[in-house]
């Protein structure tokens, strides 16, 4: 199976503030010029799941008319991590203590009292299985850079443990740390796409 992951596009905050989870507008003209380009790298006719915020639920649609597909799926696992208080707050006036208190304990730590790296984990992971087990050649998913980067890990660690593997708790915590680790700069509009083993969708 071939999974398109596709980040969404500029939105109209920079880097400069937090904006996890929160519902931020694409910058105006940037939608339509990342349409274009993105759509001229991805298959027509297969399913597009997006983040349901809108800088990437509007770029999906806009790909979905590009490419004739008819709908598309939202899917709330697919979101930005929430960073609770620290939400649209620039990060220079977040206290450091704050942040070094996050860094301490990636894992377990809710920064701003949102949610933790492995609540996060386990999300995607779900998101990431039944995207395998669904019985499609290939997908597209909008979804934000560090939605991408927890999909990377998925599957890197479903590649090195196999198929019908289904991580347990400390398995989960290395899914999460590896996402963590994986500090590749992922573009607004960029294409990456994974090769994982799918699987028909089973009972469990």
């Amino acid at each position: 199976m071939h999974l398109h992951l596709v980040r969404h596009p500029a939105p109209v905050l920079d880097k400069s503030y937090c904006y996890g989870s929160s519902d931020v507008a694409v910058a105006p003209g940037t939608l339509e010029l990342c349409c274009e380009r993105v759509s001229l790298l991805l298959p027509r006719g297969v399913p597009i799941i997006s983040s349901p915020l809108q800088r990437c639920a509007d770029f999906a649609l806009a790909l979905a008319q590009a490419l004739d597909i008819e709908s598309i799926a939202l899917d709330t696992g697919l979101q930005e991590m929430h960073f609770g208080s620290w939400e649209l707050r620039a990060w220079d006036d977040i206290a450091w203590a704050e942040v070094e208190a996050w860094n301490r304990d990636l894992l377990h730590h809710a920064p701003g009292g949102g949610e933790a790296l492995l609540e996060v984990a386990q999300r995607v992971w779900d998101v990431f299985d039944a995207l395998r087990r669904g019985g499609d050649a290939q997908a597209i998913v909008v979804c934000h850079g560090g939605s991408i980067r927890m999909l990377r890990a998925c599957a890197a660690w479903h590649a090195e443990h196999g198929a019908d593997t289904v991580p347990d708790s400390s398995a989960m915590e290395a899914i999460a740390l590896r996402a963590a680790a994986d500090k590749r700069d992922i573009g607004f509009g960029e294409l990456i796409t994974l090769e994982i083993d799918a699987l028909p969708l089973v009972q469990r």
